[in-house]
């Protein structure tokens, strides 16, 4: 850990607490056990993939349901049939007291029936007496590798109406975070946003998922910090804090901010709760972790 960065967060929270944090997990192999690192009660969100489909996402969200996390599935508009589909589902999550989900198009190729995207799902829930409580959608600080600028700004507006909160993608860099909040405040945008960050891992693994995800400029950004051999290649975990710090002054603010984080887990929770831990060390009388760790996960965990 940078100490220069150590240090300012340790100043940082010696004057605020950690900012609200939701985590984010994977519904494959060892997911019940990387839940089992998070603060008791957490926020958790469930994603959802083409793969394993949304049963994969709803039985990974019963369970955490059942282990005292307040869960938010991801539900893929691509995935989902038609309006009595849809209709199921969210009597589904109304039956296990979700009251938030996440709304995404998804990344299947072709939709499987008739939500070609996430603002179609958005349009039909609205109308529903069991639409979750709240509601949010993803946004792209950085662009998005397969949409144009101005038809994503104009779907998150289109969205906005709909919605509750919006979560942006991860970024390596608080600079295109903080510039992008900046020009979505200028433009009216009023609805909550989570900052999206990575969370602590393998260098190599995560840039090569940022490659896989097309984030071509955060991919950059990591290359910038000081050469590509020198922090590609090491040190060999990655841990958020020079993004944390420079982050820091947006995070909890009333106007043009952010509510909190979203941290991307890739359910390599272990080392994150270690990282946490640590800044909470940083600063005593201060608790980067506020709420105890949650129970270890046990049986019925989903395969792979």
């Amino acid at each position: 850990m940078n100490d220069a960065n150590r240090a300012a967060l340790a100043v940082a929270f010696a004057e605020r607490p950690w900012p609200a944090t939701r985590f984010e997990l994977l519904p494959i192999r060892g997911m019940q056990e990387a839940a089992g690192a998070l603060p008791t009660g957490a926020v958790v969100t469930v994603t959802c993939s083409p793969r394993h489909g949304l049963e994969r996402t709803l039985e990974a969200s019963e369970w955490l349901a059942q282990a005292g996390f307040r869960v938010v599935p991801h539900l893929a508009a691509r995935l989902v049939r038609d309006r009595r589909h849809l209709v199921r589902l969210l009597a589904r999550l109304a039956a296990l007291g979700v009251e938030d989900a996440f709304v995404v198009g998804g990344d299947a190729e072709r939709p499987v029936g008739d939500f070609p995207h996430g603002r179609a799902l958005l349009e039909a829930m609205a109308v529903l007496s069991t639409r979750p409580a709240r509601v949010g959608v993803p946004a792209y600080p950085e662009g998005h590798r397969h949409i144009e600028a101005a038809p994503l700004q104009a779907d998150l507006e289109a969205k906005a109406v709909l919605a509750d909160y919006a979560v942006t993608q991860l970024c390596f860099e608080a600079e295109p975070l903080l510039a992008w909040r900046a020009r979505q405040h200028g433009l009216g945008l009023s609805l909550p946003v989570h900052a999206g960050i990575p969370g602590v891992m393998e260098r190599q693994r995560l840039v090569g998922i940022a490659l896989r995800l097309g984030l071509g400029p955060s991919v950059r950004a990591l290359r910038r910090q000081g050469g590509w051999i020198s922090h590609v290649f090491g040190p060999p975990v990655y841990r958020p804090d020079a993004l944390l710090r420079n982050l820091w002054p947006a995070l909890n603010a009333v106007r043009g901010g952010f509510v909190g984080l979203h941290v991307y887990t890739f359910n390599q929770t272990g080392a994150l709760r270690t990282w946490r831990e640590s800044l909470s060390e940083a600063a005593p009388g201060q608790s980067g972790c506020s709420d105890p760790s949650a129970p270890s996960a046990t049986s019925g965990e989903p395969s792979d």
